[in-house]
């Protein structure tokens, strides 16, 4: 152990010493130049030396983690995924399938984060230590409805609950299908705001969203007045599929208009198991 101390050199010593007490356990290339100090040459070389010595891991380019003791010689170590998703793109939010899965509405585990932003990344997909970030690339119109947490003393933008479901209703290829969202309705169903939902699924403009949400609220029994005649008073004419991840047959619901192409007992599949 006094081996690997003394490999960490002065420089090195001072510059993760004074990150660690700023509380930047994950920072950047800017963080680590205001501690270093710009008149004093060698930073990209001292951050290369700790990265080969296992004191950081480089997240991406121009962001570091900073290696614990316990992390050992082979640095295995990570952040809680999140902390790592928020410094990978600005403005962002975590939501779809991970808003899902920190509400406790699924059980399905997923080593993917869904980070959803305006912003595009030259890659949708960034892999660090066994975790994917997949980036959701959104218009202003539907970048909202995103609230604060702090996890490990950090604040982490994720979307609100009811946002999470619209946003899942919107884009159901990142959650798993309209059965995920019928289950995460009925797990949330004494949290959700339902009428607070149904003008989130308005504002977002997705008509296909705003028939998806409305029939699986009658489906599911919920007690929905106000937020059914929010809905039913947004409709499209035309016929959207139930879900984008099913075929185009099935039959059709006038009332919502739309294609119900998965049937009852399948959404509501998770209910036996």
């Amino acid at each position: 152990m006094t081996q690997t101390i003394r490999s960490l050199g002065d420089k090195g010593a001072n510059l993760l010493t004074e990150l660690s007490r700023r509380g930047k356990r994950l920072f950047t290339l800017k963080d680590a130049a205001e501690v270093y100090g710009k008149s004093d040459g060698g930073l990209h070389s001292l951050l290369h030396t700790l990265v080969r010595r296992r004191w950081l891991q480089r997240v991406e380019r121009g962001k570091y983690l900073i290696l614990p003791f316990e992390a050992g010689r082979e640095g295995e170590w990570t952040e809680h995924e999140f902390i790592i998703a928020s410094y990978l793109i600005d403005p962002y939010y975590i939501g779809f399938r991970s808003a899902l899965n920190y509400y406790g509405y699924t059980e399905q585990v997923s080593r993917t984060v869904f980070i959803a932003s305006t912003h595009r990344k030259m890659k949708p997909e960034l892999d660090v230590s066994g975790v994917t970030y997949r980036f959701v690339r959104m218009t202003e119109r539907k970048f909202f409805g995103d609230t604060r947490v702090t996890l490990d003393g950090y604040g982490i933008r994720i979307s609100e609950r009811e946002k999470t479901i619209v946003d899942c209703l919107d884009r159901l290829e990142y959650c798993g299908g309209v059965s995920e969202v019928a289950k995460a309705l009925s797990y949330g169903r004494e949290e959700l705001d339902l009428v607070k939902m149904a003008r989130y699924a308005v504002k977002n403009g997705n008509k296909a969203a705003v028939k998806r949400l409305g029939y699986l609220l009658e489906l599911l029994d919920f007690d929905a007045g106000d937020a059914t005649d929010v809905l039913r008073s947004n409709l499209s004419s035309g016929y959207s599929p139930l879900d984008t991840l099913g075929r185009r047959e099935g039959s059709h619901i006038q009332r919502w208009r739309l294609l119900v192409n998965v049937p009852q007992n399948e959404i509501a599949r998770w209910q036996e198991l």
